[in-house]
């Protein structure tokens, strides 16, 4: 009994580092061929749907937590945190597009939010979270994917990740 205590502790771990993985993966699939065609309605749209889908995660991280251990908390609690401002600036993201605001306008914030996705990335690497959390990583992945395209430039689509 102890073993298999043993064993499923020592995998917790690698789990949710595979899940992340996967569930960030997206995050970082190539976009479509170089830049689309500004689409605001479309871009709004998928803003929103990135709201949504971080707010599910942090919210999913911001419960208190059962599963962190004293040598992952400090990595579980940046990364939680990089959740939860990733989600504010989603939602400032949404207001900006929503109000009328462009693609210039918008593409600080749309950095800001790769940046933070980064960090989380990281920070979520070092973290044991539980797999059904990190499943919830999926869907903002594929917002910022679906987002990625409008704000590419020609400069960017020259220069790797």
């Amino acid at each position: 009994m102890n073993s298999l205590r043993l064993t499923e502790i020592h995998t917790r771990p690698l789990r949710a580092t595979l899940g992340l993985a996967l569930g960030l993966a997206l995050l970082c699939a190539p976009a479509a061929a170089g830049a689309a065609a500004w689409n605001q309605e479309r871009v709004t749209q998928y803003a929103e749907e990135l709201v949504a889908s971080s707010g599910e995660l942090a919210e999913a991280l911001g419960k208190r937590p059962t599963y962190v251990t004293p040598v992952n908390q400090r990595a579980f609690y940046q990364a939680r945190d990089d959740v939860r401002t990733m989600h504010h600036v989603s939602e400032r993201l949404h207001s900006q597009l929503k109000d009328g605001e462009g693609m210039e306008a918008t593409l600080p914030t749309f950095k800001r939010l790769q940046l933070l996705r980064r960090a989380a990335e990281e920070n979520g690497r070092k973290a044991a979270i539980p797999d059904d959390i990190m499943a919830k990583a999926t869907p903002v992945g594929g917002a910022l994917n679906k987002l990625r395209p409008y704000y590419e430039t020609e400069e960017d689509a020259t220069v790797p990740e």
